[in-house]
């Protein structure tokens, strides 16, 4: 995988991943494929099948997903084939809404919502250490944040 290089002027502060939760579903259909088999063959071959499909999608999804925050700007990009960038720049976010459902809250997921002035939104769903993102994303540098509960300097 090559190397994301931003401008001279910026420097990448942090990367965040998506959370390795994106294999559950997988998981949980090669479970089910394990656990018709005494009863329908041919439907656990068809559920491990689609075990090893819905695995091969999670693995590329998170392969292919960088989160990147500069001095300057956050960076979201998916995809290779069809791919989707969203780039907004610090001074123009409003606010950053964290979401952790219950099991997010234990193993430290969630996601992370970037509003812009003007009307941006980005959602970034699977997020892993959502809060450390925010923390980031809201630091200017080593200026104190503005965002409330958020009481430590973060550093670059």
């Amino acid at each position: 995988m090559s190397e994301t290089k931003t401008p001279v002027e910026e420097d990448v502060t942090y990367e965040a991943r998506l959370h390795w939760v994106i294999f559950g579903a997988p998981l949980a259909i090669f479970v089910g494929g394990l656990v018709a088999i005494p009863f329908n063959v041919m439907g656990a071959i068809g559920l491990l099948l689609a075990s090893i499909v819905a695995v091969l999608a999670a693995y590329w999804k998170l392969a292919t997903t960088r989160i990147i925050v500069t001095h300057k700007r956050v960076i979201y990009r998916t995809g290779v084939i069809g791919r989707r960038t969203v780039e907004m720049n610090k001074d123009k976010i409003e606010s950053i809404d964290v979401s952790q459902p219950i099991l997010g809250r234990f193993f430290d997921f969630g996601s992370v919502t970037v509003k812009g002035t003007g009307g941006g939104i980005e959602a970034i769903p699977n997020v892993a250490s959502p809060f450390a993102l925010r923390d980031r994303v809201a630091a200017h540098g080593t200026e104190t944040t503005w965002l409330p509960g958020i009481a430590e300097q973060v550093k670059s």
